[in-house]
């Protein structure tokens, strides 16, 4: 019994931390997720949209034993999404 526990305790931590490499290497890191988010400048929907997501990554770090793999990959397509979104916000708006 002991031994199984401790094998899921390994998978959920190989899954959890797969999810926040992919995370973060996606969009940098959630501070900056964040604070772009926060600029006044940034379209409404698309701040939303990045503070969301920030506040999924938070969620699912603390709820990651009960956070089922459905939910970690639609997670990472929704801020691949965002920070792509953001990319050509920046860009637009340097006038390259």
């Amino acid at each position: 019994m002991h031994e199984q526990s401790a094998a899921n305790d390994s998978l959920d931590y190989e899954r959890i931390g797969r999810f926040i490499y992919s995370f973060l290497r996606i969009c940098g890191s959630v501070d900056v997720l964040t604070e772009t988010a926060a600029l006044g400048n940034m379209p409404r929907d698309l701040a939303v949209r990045a503070s969301n997501v920030a506040q999924k990554f938070d969620y699912i770090l603390k709820n990651s034993a009960s956070v089922p793999e459905g939910e970690l990959e639609s997670t990472l397509s929704e801020v691949t999404e965002v920070q792509t979104e953001i990319d050509k916000w920046r860009f637009r708006d340097s006038g390259r």
